[in-house]
């Protein structure tokens, strides 16, 4: 797709049609502690609905991100600290208010992609993260292919699950290392950034929100994807 078969960025509502509705965040029963107290059996009142914030990605965008696994788990973090049951409904069919959110979390990746590897996989491989992510961001629930039959869904969905699974399993400080690296060198996200926005969207990020982010310092351009072609 060329930027010019894009919607007109400053579109404040999602068409019906946008494939962005497949990966619309669901309900996820979360857990507030650890291992073995997350057990409906044991005590049902460590629980509570939620609906982790998913940037409207779809699975085989998702497994995109995957292939840098210090942003994909950056992105599942993200997500749970934001549950959308707490904001306005219409607010996840408002792409300014995407915008947002693609912008805060460029600036949660520059903070946090500071930190020194053996405490970010650290940090991931710790008990806590590892519980809450699996039954929090339901990865398996992200996309319902209503274009693909059974038999389709079954080769492409399960397959890309089984991958982002394994990334989970398998960080290590050599991965860690190489992917912290990149991501330090875009000054930002790899995968989850504006060239995202526009797939997930088909429209660029939404002008006046860029410039009340600009006016509040909280975006100062993304070298790779905003500042070097100053659309806005």
């Amino acid at each position: 797709m060329t930027d010019n078969n894009l919607r007109d960025p400053n579109n404040r509502n999602l068409p019906p049609s946008s494939p962005a509705w497949d990966a619309y965040p669901q309900e996820q029963k979360v857990c507030e502690i650890t291992e073995p107290l997350c057990n409906d059996h044991i005590k049902v009142r460590n629980y509570y609905m939620a609906r982790p914030y998913n940037f409207m990605m779809n699975i085989n965008q998702w497994a995109e991100v995957a292939e840098n696994t210090i942003e994909i788990l950056m992105a599942v973090r993200f997500g749970m600290e934001w549950d959308m049951n707490k904001v306005p409904e219409i607010n996840l069919s408002d792409p300014a208010f995407h915008t947002r959110m693609y912008i805060k979390f460029h600036n949660y990746v520059k903070k946090h992609s500071l930190k020194e590897i053996p405490r970010i996989v650290g940090e991931f491989q710790q008990t806590a993260f590892k519980v809450r992510f699996l039954s929090t961001f339901a990865i398996d629930e992200l996309l319902e292919l209503r274009n693909l039959s059974k038999f389709d869904q079954g080769k492409e969905i399960y397959s890309k699950i089984g991958d982002l699974k394994d990334t989970f399993s398998k960080l290590n400080v050599v991965t860690a290392t190489r992917d912290l690296a990149e991501l330090q060198k875009n000054n930002g996200p790899v995968h989850i950034n504006r060239e995202m926005f526009k797939k997930v969207f088909n429209q660029d990020y939404n002008p006046k929100m860029i410039q009340i982010l600009k006016d509040s310092r909280e975006y100062p351009g993304d070298p790779h994807n905003v500042g070097k072609q100053n659309l806005f």
